[in-house]
């Protein structure tokens, strides 16, 4: 059964540019170097609207077959040791355009997939 991986964060003020700079060179990396992530079953971008004092969060949605895919990949990852170590270079995370103390990580698990409308 699937799992989803939501991480959520406002734009640190000011850096709307670099913020949009950092999203596209982190998807444009990750998808150079797909090898590395292998348990990624899909990811996802998206900004909330219309959604009164959360508009403007936004979210990145990793989907992976399992949680034992989840947590192979996090061990894997954990220390940003070999390739990554460039990854770190690349992660919007580590160059200062998110509010840090306002950012949120969810796990969910699909229900009736097979009911989805896709």
């Amino acid at each position: 059964m699937a799992v989803f991986e939501a991480e959520s964060w406002q734009i640190a003020e000011g850096k709307e540019e670099e913020h949009k700079k950092a999203m596209r060179r982190w998807f444009k990396w990750v998808n150079n170097h797909r090898e590395l992530f292998r348990e990624w079953k899909s990811v996802r971008y998206f900004v909330k609207t219309i959604a009164g004092e959360e508009s403007g969060r936004h979210f990145v949605i990793w989907e992976y077959n399992s949680l034992a895919d989840y947590e192979a990949y996090k061990k894997r990852r954990a220390d940003y040791k070999g390739p990554y170590k460039e990854y770190k270079k690349n992660d919007p995370y580590y160059m200062d355009v998110f509010i840090h103390s306002d950012m949120k990580v969810e796990f969910w698990k699909d229900m009736e997939r097979d009911l989805w409308i896709e």
